[in-house]
């Protein structure tokens, strides 16, 4: 390939201060482990914060680390906004995994960062060919099967690649990337931009494809040693605009203004390591945020069950853990001819109810209906039953099931054989810690119970 134009961009003398910068960085190392870890924890919350942000996610700035570091969940706001900040974090885990591994980026794991991203399927509002309202269903690491155009401010319709093209063009862009990694005339800069606006151009998937291509910008920068580059929410009209100017031919500005963030970072290593202050006003947002989940944990505050308190339970705790231990419990589903799940809920009046998740509850049911039911309700049943173990010697079935109780100022998680797990105020949230624990219990009684089974083969 011919890389005259992107070695004539690395040449441009903007790119000579990046290099300074990165060189009185590199002669510092090794930096104080507190310097490195304050300033890769700033931006990394910075980065989760703007980069879900920029695609609508309501959480503050101030939320998004309280959940983050402390797993606090924001009060009345929505249960996908908490997936997508976990979903982002896990794919920077799995970004900093690949960087560890020195191995170049593949297309599977492009497939992967998106399925942790977006975290589980979901339906958003669309349009048929014909303009007329419906709805699509976004896939998880699976490129897309129907156009995605938008249409822009003004009112045209920008285009992208084509579904039935977006194979081959993510190919040639792998291509290109392995390609011009290699020719040392180009700077990563301009490679990790570029390949920015190319992976847009594509917008291979039907959802998620701003939030990974800052990803994967950020990866290519971080492999060869730079720290990530934040776009901030409050310019995301520039951004746009500058990309819109690369898809007509014009690429150095939207490379020019990635430059001027990378210099943003290394500029506060730069500052960290020489014992300056990194905070920016909008760091007083998470201050406040950590001062009042420090108190709230502090408190122990009994507020007695309410309709609007368990309901949050159920929306921002109980769903999203249940859909975890789904997830887990799948990856047993081979070992049986057979397995269901679903989620019983127990009232004090009505007999059980039983819904295939949580979520279906939620969304199946009227505010009104479900009000009364919540009003009623005892405990939550997460069950999951596999049925015809893989093994003609030792046919068995096992059921395991873990369960939520709400008492009057607390509720609790059980498990399946009655014992507790833990048990939180109202106002308290399952932290990230919480959760592995719960997941730790479950998979361990799934081991357990078919161990068990095949200790004592049916005679």
């Amino acid at each position: 390939m011919n890389f005259k134009l992107e070695t004539e961009f690395s040449k441009a003398d903007v790119l000579t201060e990046v290099d300074a910068l990165k060189k009185q960085i590199d002669d510092l190392r090794p930096l104080p482990t507190d310097v490195e870890g304050r300033v890769m924890q700033k931006l990394r919350l910075d980065w989760n914060y703007h980069s879900n942000a920029i695609e609508g996610n309501r959480l503050s700035y101030g939320e998004t680390v309280a959940f983050l570091m402390e797993g606090i969940t924001a009060k009345g706001k929505p249960l996908k906004d908490h997936l997508d900040i976990r979903g982002h974090n896990e794919a920077i885990n799995f970004l900093l995994s690949i960087i560890k591994d020195t191995r170049p980026i593949s297309e599977a794991d492009i497939r992967n960062l998106h399925k942790m991203i977006l975290v589980e399927p979901y339906d958003v509002k669309a349009q048929t060919a014909d303009g007329l309202p419906t709805t699509k269903r976004i896939t998880l690491g699976e490129y897309k099967t129907l156009p995605n155009h938008v249409r822009t401010a003004t009112g045209e319709t920008h285009y992208y690649a084509t579904p039935e093209e977006t194979p081959s063009k993510m190919q040639e862009l792998m291509e290109w990337y392995v390609e011009i990694s290699a020719d040392k005339d180009v700077h990563p800069v301009v490679i990790a931009a570029l390949f920015h606006h190319k992976f847009v151009s594509i917008h291979p998937f039907d959802d998620g494809n701003g939030r990974l291509s800052r990803i994967l910008m950020n990866l290519i920068l971080m492999q060869k040693g730079f720290p990530p580059v934040i776009i901030k929410m409050d310019d995301r009209k520039n951004y746009y605009a500058l990309l819109s100017r690369a898809d007509n031919g014009d690429n150095w500005p939207f490379i020019e203004y990635v430059i001027e963030l990378l210099k943003n970072s290394l500029q506060l290593y730069v500052k960290a390591a020489n014992g300056g202050d990194i905070d920016e006003d909008e760091d007083i947002d998470k201050e406040i945020a950590l001062f009042k989940m420090e108190l709230l944990n502090d408190t122990n505050v009994k507020v007695k069950r309410s309709n609007a308190l368990i309901n949050n339970v159920l929306t921002t705790q109980i769903s999203p853990l249940i859909n975890k231990l789904i997830i887990k419990a799948e990856q047993f589903n081979e070992l049986f001819f057979e397995n269901t799940h679903e989620v019983g809920l127990d009232f004090i009046i009505s007999d059980v109810l039983t819904y295939r998740s949580l979520d279906h509850f939620i969304n199946a049911t009227t505010v009104a209906n479900r009000d009364r039911l919540i009003d009623e309700l005892e405990r939550i049943a997460a069950v999951f039953t596999y049925e015809k173990f893989k093994n003609s010697e030792n046919d068995f079935d096992i059921g395991v099931w873990v369960t939520v109780e709400f008492e009057e100022y607390f509720y609790k998680i059980v498990d399946f054989k009655g014992k507790d797990i833990l048990s939180k105020l109202y106002h308290e949230s399952l932290s990230i810690n919480d959760i592995t624990k719960i997941v730790k219990v479950f998979v361990e009684s799934i081991k357990a119970n078919i161990n068990e089974k095949r200790k004592s083969p049916k005679s």
